[in-house]
């Protein structure tokens, strides 16, 4: 990579590898909320704990029981208290839950979810996709262009002699 040009080519081509990755992890979440929204219920629970994450969000800790079975979960989003301030105060709270297509549940309607992270995977996937496979197609070109270059130098030279170098205005005599 000795042309600036390429190396911009590159830098954008593994942000929208970068890009496409994050997009794709969206919308395929996307789905699985889509499909666990049309075979969703509903329990009471009860948050139990909060937590902050290392990238600054937080997560709600929470249990409810299904047909008698206790279960456990944590969520990024609280949108559901059935009190005021149920979220911060381990109060009661809505919870959203589904077996298909896998066991999961959510304090957040899956319908929403789903729409929200469509939303985010489909804007990501947008940009992304395309300046991947734009700044690849420049790479490409661009490498095509400095090995035409090459070779075009490469053949000039190879059919010259030092006298070809010399300057045509200069003559030079050996005995003079």
């Amino acid at each position: 990579m000795d042309s600036p040009s390429l190396r911009i080519f590159a830098i954008i081509f593994v942000a929208g590898l970068f890009g496409t990755y994050f997009g794709g992890y969206h919308c395929i979440a996307a789905h699985t909320y889509a499909v666990a929204a049309e075979h969703e219920a509903t329990a009471v629970g009860r948050v139990v704990g909060i937590s902050s994450r290392r990238s600054g969000g937080t997560d709600w800790d929470y249990v409810f029981s299904v047909n008698g079975v206790q279960m456990d979960d944590y969520s990024e989003v609280c949108a559901t208290p059935l009190a005021p301030g149920a979220c911060s105060n381990e109060g009661p709270v809505l919870v959203y839950y589904s077996s298909q297509p896998y066991s999961n549940s959510r304090l957040e309607d899956f319908a929403v979810a789903a729409g929200k992270a469509y939303r985010t995977g489909g804007i990501a996937l947008a940009i992304s996709l395309p300046c991947a496979v734009l700044s690849c197609a420049g790479m490409v070109k661009l490498g095509r262009k400095n090995k035409k270059g090459d070779d075009s130098d490469r053949r000039g030279e190879e059919g010259r002699n030092k006298r070809d170098d010399a300057p045509d205005g200069i003559h030079i005599a050996p005995d003079e």
